[in-house]
């Protein structure tokens, strides 16, 4: 089916700018930002417009040589921010008029990059408005240093903005617009990614919600819900566009009851693609998981991050208790759901034995799919602080998680007995092959006493391809994720234009 772009509802601005989004590894369906989306279909409903460009030199120049006048704006998680900047940098060497801008994670809480060289504006918190407002100074000739949300440096000055109150009614904002990622991204994607709510009961301290909290206090609540009707907009359009299933990212999409009642009755009716969503113990009931598998949820994915309870409860802060996280396992799958589960090993103040009751909880609760990795102490979350104060950070630590753009295959930390941190290493590898085959379980007691090698790394990426794609999605969809990925699908193409010729 052919999309058209609605057209904006107010006049043409006094300068047709043009916001240009660099983007990370954009052949990801993780790589679609809700945010972005929302942030462009509101400059679309006030005439400016948005293009996604995979963020590599030669095609950002190419775009922004196309328009008269381009604005460059990156969204920066943590772990890309060094690889944004230097990004930044190089095309500021053949653009250095142009003005760039830097929002997201990273710019919200480490507002200090202002200061980096080429920098000209840091976006703090919600970005919808506070976009809006800065475009459109920018188109008139007025003004860049005053607005809300803003850092902004101007002839060596950096002016200082506080955060305008959140947003309470997300129906307010324009549907988010999917076609500048759908445009953009090789046809092969066939996931959308969607987002329902803002906000996060949850206070764990390898988080930022906390942090979030603090930037926002007085500034209205911090959970918020669109309204099922104006989600069903947005997903008719991502359905006619082609997309095959819905990765739903709200950090706890099941808060309530009734909206997902609604949601599940008008999503059977309406939508009917398969999809994902993400639950915290305390709010899995019998009567959510039978309503979201009769709407179409095919995984939900359940936190459970360390069995050790003082591990969970008082350094993590999640107060389930363990019996919580296998009744909750246990109604996820009665409901016909194939269940996945988050954990996190290399936790400050654990150890391989805390990390081993990790596995053991697994076991009881019998995941398809047992997702892990190994601690990320982001600055300016508590786990961060834990790990400073028990001497674990490395100088380089942020450096470290930058290389390894946040999912590494070894620990970041430093730990006072090297051969335990091996052992965690190697638990990490072996993690979901063991809830696969508990008979393997007295084997990987004694192959994580062996040095980390490639062969370990193989297995775990074998395992991550097998469960997030064959086992996490309907086999139809997770055969063609993996067969792009694996770039079987590049070799078939050569094999048959090389018969082709012949």
């Amino acid at each position: 089916m052919l999309f058209i772009d609605p057209e904006p509802q107010e006049c043409a601005p006094v300068i047709p700018v043009r916001v240009v989004w660099p983007i990370y590894n954009l052949k990801r369906e993780y790589s679609q930002y809700p945010g972005i989306m929302s942030i462009a279909a509101l400059l679309h409903r006030h005439g400016f417009e948005s293009e996604i460009v995979s963020a590599v030199d030669s095609e950002v120049t190419a775009c922004l040589r196309m328009h008269p006048h381009p604005l460059l704006a990156f969204t920066t998680p943590t772990p890309y921010a060094r690889h944004y900047l230097d990004l930044n940098l190089r095309i500021k060497e053949s653009f250095p008029h142009v003005i760039s801008v830097f929002g997201g994670p990273h710019a919200t809480f480490f507002p200090e990059m202002i200061e980096e060289p080429g920098v000209n504006g840091v976006c703090i918190g919600e970005g919808e408005y506070a976009m809006l407002d800065f475009v459109r100074r920018y188109a008139e000739g007025g003004p860049l240093v005053d607005i809300s949300n803003w850092w902004f440096r101007e002839n060596g000055v950096i002016h200082r903005n506080e955060v305008r109150p959140l947003l309470q009614d997300l129906d307010e904002l324009p549907v988010p617009d999917h076609w500048i990622f759908r445009r953009a991204m090789s046809s092969s994607v066939n996931q959308a990614v969607v987002m329902t709510c803002r906000g996060c009961p949850g206070q764990c301290t390898y988080c930022f919600n906390h942090a979030y909290r603090k930037l926002y206090a007085g500034k209205g609540h911090l959970i918020r819900r669109r309204s099922v009707d104006h989600l069903m907009e947005e997903l008719l359009q991502v359905k006619a566009m082609g997309y095959e299933f819905i990765r739903f990212m709200d950090d706890v999409f099941i808060l309530s009851s009734q909206w997902i009642e609604e949601f599940s009755e008008k999503y059977r009716q309406k939508i009917g693609l398969p999809f994902t969503c993400l639950a915290r113990a305390e709010f899995v009931k019998p009567e959510i998981c039978r309503m979201l598998k009769k709407a179409g949820c095919y995984r939900m994915l359940l936190g459970i991050e360390a069995g050790n309870d003082h591990v969970r409860q008082e350094i993590m802060k999640r107060p389930m208790t363990k019996e919580s996280l296998v009744r909750a396992a246990r109604m996820i799958r009665d409901a016909g759901l194939k269940l996945t589960t988050a954990n996190i090993l290399g936790v400050p103040g654990g150890s391989f034995e805390a990390d081993w009751e990790t596995l053991d909880l697994n076991l009881k609760c019998k995941p398809h799919y047992a997702s892990v990795s190994l601690l990320q102490a982001y600055p300016r979350t508590e786990i961060y602080n834990i790990a400073m104060s028990e001497g674990m950070l490395h100088e380089k630590h942020i450096a470290m998680t930058e290389e390894s753009y946040g999912f590494g295959l070894s620990s970041g930390l430093k730990f006072s007995d090297q051969r335990e941190k091996k052992r965690i290493e190697n638990l990490h590898k072996f993690f979901p092959w063991a809830v696969w085959f508990p008979w393997l379980v007295p084997l990987i007691r004694l192959l994580v006493r062996l040095p980390p090698n490639k062969l370990y790394d193989a297995i775990y990426f074998a395992s991550t391809n097998i469960g997030m794609n064959l086992l996490a999605l309907p086999p139809r969809i997770g055969i063609l994720v993996l067969w792009h990925k694996t770039g079987l699908s590049k070799v078939f193409r050569r094999q048959r234009k090389g018969t082709t010729r012949t």
